[in-house]
This record gives C-alpha cells, sequence and structure tokens, in this order.
C-alpha cells in the first residue's frame, strides 16, 4: 500500500498492567511481537510513545524491531500522532494501540481499503464492532487529524485521540468495516495479567504465531462468549451508510435464535439517541444487553 503510515501508540505506564508492552509475548516484547506482525503491510511503522525516561525501553525496543519513533506528551496522545505524521507524511494515517499484539495487517489493509473507496475522513471496524476486541483498526485522512488536534480541548478526546472526529458525523465523514461475523464480544486484547496470560496462551498454540491471520487465531480460541438460554442477545445489523448523518449504529436482538426486535444509537453533534424496538417482554433485557455493549463507549457522552 502506497500513501499510508502506520502509528502504534505505546508506552510503559498503564495503570492496570506496567510495562505491559514490554512484556513477553512469543519469545520477544510484545510490542516487538506486534511489530514483526505488521512487516507484512510494507509501508513506514512508528511508535508513538511518551519523552518520559521510563518509556526510553519502549523506544529502544521499537527502533531494534524496525519501527520508527517519535516521542512526546504521554497525556496528550492526539499531538503525537500530528508529530508522527509530521515526520511521515501521508495520504492515510493508521491508528493502532500497543495492547493489541494480535493485530492482523490483513484487515489493517481491508480498512484502508474501505476508507479510501468511500472517500472517508474517519473509517473504523469498530462502529459498530464485529471483529474481536483486539483487533481495532483506524484509519484517518491527515486533514481530519490535524483538525481534530485543533479544535479537540478536552483531555479524553486527546488521550483517546479519535473521539472528536467519529462523534461528529455531520461534520466528517464516517465509514466502518465489517467482518461478517458476530465476534464484537470477543476478547483478544491485553489489559489484565489475566488477558496476558491468555493471549499469551493463544500464542504458544499457533504454530507461526507471526504470520498467523486472525482466522487462525479464532480456530484455536474458539467463540467465548456465547448466548446462553433466554438471553437477549445483540448482533450488529446494518452496516451504517458511509458518511450519514447521524451515525447509526443497529443492532439485532434475538432470543434463542428468534428475532425479537432491534436496537440503535444514533450520534450527532457529539450527542447520542438510543432507540429501543422490541418485544415489550424483552425491553428490559434489551436495554441492558445495549448498556453492556456500550459500556466505556467513547462515541457517547
Amino acid at each position: 500500500m502506497s500513501g499510508v503510515v502506520a502509528v502504534v501508540q505505546a508506552r510503559s505506564g498503564s495503570s492496570r498492567l506496567p510495562n505491559k508492552v514490554l512484556a513477553d509475548m512469543g519469545g520477544m516484547p510484545m510490542l516487538a511481537f506486534q511489530l514483526h506482525r505488521l512487516r507484512p503491510l510494507g509501508v513506514p511503522v512508528v511508535v508513538a510513545t511518551s519523552d518520559l525516561p521510563g518509556d526510553d525501553d519502549v523506544a529502544a525496543v521499537a527502533s531494534a524491531a524496525g519501527a520508527e519513533v517519535v516521542r512526546g506528551s504521554e497525556a496528550d496522545v492526539l499531538s503525537r500522532f500530528v508529530l508522527a505524521l509530521d515526520t511521515h507524511p501521508a495520504e492515510v494515517v493508521v491508528r493502532l494501540t500497543g495492547d493489541c499484539p494480535l493485530t492482523d495487517p490483513a484487515i489493517v489493509a481491508a480498512v484502508v481499503d474501505t476508507h479510501r473507496s468511500t472517500g472517508a475522513d474517519y473509517t473504523s471496524n469498530v462502529l459498530p464492532r464485529s471483529y474481536p476486541k483486539g483487533l481495532d483498526v483506524e484509519v484517518i485522512a491527515p486533514a481530519a487529524l490535524r483538525e481534530a488536534d485543533r479544535l479537540a480541548t478536552a483531555g479524553p478526546d486527546r488521550e483517546h485521540v479519535t473521539p472528536y472526529l467519529y462523534r461528529h458525523p455531520e461534520r466528517y465523514r464516517l465509514a466502518n468495516h465489517r467482518s461478517g461475523r458476530d465476534l464484537g464480544e470477543e476478547w483478544w486484547t491485553v489489559d489484565t495479567a489475566i488477558d496476558l496470560d491468555r493471549v499469551r496462551g493463544l500464542v504458544d498454540r499457533l504454530g507461526e504465531p507471526i504470520a498467523a491471520t486472525w482466522l487462525d487465531v479464532l480456530a484455536v480460541a474458539g467463540r467465548q462468549v456465547v448466548p446462553t438460554p433466554g438471553e437477549v442477545w445483540l448482533a450488529p445489523g446494518h452496516n451504517p451508510v458511509p458518511g450519514s448523518t447521524p451515525w447509526r449504529r443497529e443492532w439485532d436482538a434475538s432470543v434463542d435464535g428468534v428475532a425479537v426486535g432491534t436496537v440503535a444509537v444514533d450520534v450527532e453533534q457529539a450527542e447520542g439517541r438510543r432507540e429501543i424496538a422490541v418485544d415489550e417482554t424483552y425491553r428490559a433485557a434489551a436495554v441492558a444487553a445495549l448498556d453492556r455493549l456500550l459500556a466505556g463507549d467513547q462515541q457517547l457522552r
């Protein structure tokens, strides 16, 4: 792919699992493992870490793995991405995070293709999510990234880089890439020590972990989160139309495989509105299921 730069944000100062990006994964630091997996992309890869002395080892690991490194504010991650773009000009910026060692370069390429074919300012595979958590990819137009840097003032918007963009579909053209499967509840990211042990176990069971595709990982991991009898289950519904306002995420609700309605979230001008169109018998359970699904969701205030 030409005209693309992939930026991986990584630091040692995680509150739940300090130094996780330096923890062993497949016989090397987890960050190095992720960077080696990204090599088939054939694009410049930049690790954006902080300028704190505690992240010197992160920078060293990234350099040893063949990545470029930029360093900036620990809290203002958005400014680090702009710095990466300043030093590595590109037509497309890919945002990845260092807690996702199983990032699949084929998914990255597919999201970039969706971004380009739809003429989007911001494209991801998480609005709504259909891949396991830990395979997240965001693709951003440089002009949109720079505008967000100028306009985003709230701390969370700068820490999480892209919320200002996807909270404003009336201003930025959004697009979403789907896996074609209902796997958004699976958890392959490394946030805690338990996650680290689980993902290490998956990597140890892969024949060629650096080259393994996400489907290879799925074959080893299996599906861990499945509906229980009588549970209201939400599966991604219609994919949002690129550029639509409001941005509508929709899920089909079912119980024991029988459709019982739909739920949706509309976002426009940084405000979210929920819509529950579910049989009254299951309405409360559907609301609770949507609340769980959206816990911590950055698109909703």
